[in-house]
């Protein structure tokens, strides 16, 4: 057997209530949504800072902290009915050493497995134990030596996590992409795919910037209205095409990265796994190569600039303007001449001479900018420093503003 078992299981189990069984515990994430669409889009919690340049008040999709075990996700996806819920839980996990990066480009051999991040010993306690059976399905429901075989024909690498995926009927995951390859392995239920390809991603997806809470989302809602989209992302309608699939239990869909995937669940109970792998040797993807440009000069001109300024700079070198915006007199002209050097040479190195001021255009139009329609609800300033002034209607009579001494109450 490659896999551990029997004595080796209660072993890891016992160990469990030490560090890495809190760690495994606290990855444990419910999500939410709030709006009774069934929708969730996972926010990054991290980027929402309160009055950043892309700060949303309130988030469709929350975390609910309180519900911490298998149990009391079955119990709330089964009985509320106006919120509805999904589960994400990692399964397993590569911890790399500094001496053992090169397991990422390694063929995928039963001692690059990735380290189990269940505990299923019965000797632990507490509303976080998970299910014994969770573990030993993973080990032995999956089939490893398919698994290896085809990582290894593909020139892919290690596997980098395994994530539990669980949710319920008609739960809908807007269209995101993942910068790692991805094996959808469907457990239970039905779930339709929609992939779209990267080279889209400028033509008529409109990701958000990379620094926004949603980022690697696509700003298109796909179940808004023809005319609202036509108004708001005029390129959707032409630009974007994509492939639709039905994954049914038993079956792999491999996601290729920067492969833009909508997930909808068909069934009452949905199981699925998504398995994260390396590239390993296999050669990158051309489509993919002006996403993860925009990313790299997003990330610079914030550094340099600030996120404010992104889409003005961006916006300069586009149309080469650069020369009247630019004082070189100044420490600070020459860094940003440097930097304008550096976003040429980045571009015309990697999509060809000539091919800046199309790339640069199509990658600010209506982006890096407020996402207003994301806080639509009324909100008041809780300090009272931002809210603007209002003026209450005269509605007395000319008697009424004559004499105003005879009408106190």
């Amino acid at each position: 057997d490659t896999f551990p078992k029997g004595k080796e299981e209660e072993e890891e189990g016992a160990a469990g209530a030490g560090e890495e069984g809190r760690e495994s515990t606290a990855r444990f994430e419910v999500l939410c949504s709030m709006d009774g669409r069934n929708r969730f889009m996972d926010l990054d919690r991290g980027k929402n800072v309160y009055g950043s340049y892309y700060h949303v008040r309130e988030p469709e999709t929350i975390v609910l902290e309180d519900i911490k075990g298998f149990e009391d996700f079955e119990d709330c996806a089964r009985n509320w009915n106006k919120k509805h819920v999904c589960l994400r839980k990692p399964l397993m996990r590569r911890r790399v050493k500094e001496g053992l990066k090169e397991n990422y480009v390694a063929a995928m051999t039963p001692e690059t497995m990735p380290e189990i991040l269940i505990h299923s010993s019965s000797r632990r306690s507490g509303p976080m134990n998970e299910p014994p059976c969770v573990k030993r399905d993973l080990m032995t429901c999956l089939d490893w030596s398919w698994m290896f075989s085809f990582l290894r024909g593909q020139n892919f690498g290690s596997i980098k996590d395994v994530i539990l995926l669980c949710g319920t009927r008609n739960g809908l995951h807007p269209s995101k992409y993942e910068d790692v390859d991805q094996l959808i392995v469907q457990v239970k239920g039905r779930t339709r795919l929609l992939l779209i390809a990267p080279q889209h991603s400028f033509t008529g997806l409109y990701p958000y910037p990379i620094h926004h809470p949603y980022d690697k989302y696509s700003m298109v809602d796909f179940e808004a209205e023809d005319e609202e989209n036509k108004e708001l992302w005029p390129s959707f309608g032409e630009g974007a095409r994509g492939v639709e699939c039905i994954l049914e239990p038993g079956e792999v869909l491999y996601v290729p990265q920067y492969f833009f995937v909508q997930r909808h669940d068909l069934d009452e109970e949905v199981v699925a796994l998504r398995v994260n792998v390396s590239r390993g040797r296999r050669i990158r993807s051309e489509d993919a190569v002006p996403l993860q440009i925009s990313r790299l000069l997003e990330e610079r001109v914030s550094e340099l600039e600030s996120v404010r300024e992104a889409h003005h700079w961006l916006s300069i070198i586009a149309y080469g303007e650069e020369s009247e915006w630019i004082d070189t007199s100044t420490v600070r002209g020459h860094r940003r001449i440097k930097f304008v050097e550096s976003v040429y040479e980045e571009v015309e190195s990697n999509l060809g001479k000539g091919n800046l001021p199309s790339f640069l255009t199509a990658v600010v139009d209506r982006r890096l900018m407020p996402t207003p329609w994301l806080n639509k609800k009324e909100f008041r300033e809780p300090l009272y420093l931002l809210d603007k002034p209002f003026t209450l209607q005269d509605d007395r009579s000319s008697l009424e503003k004559k004499f105003p001494e005879l009408f106190r109450s």
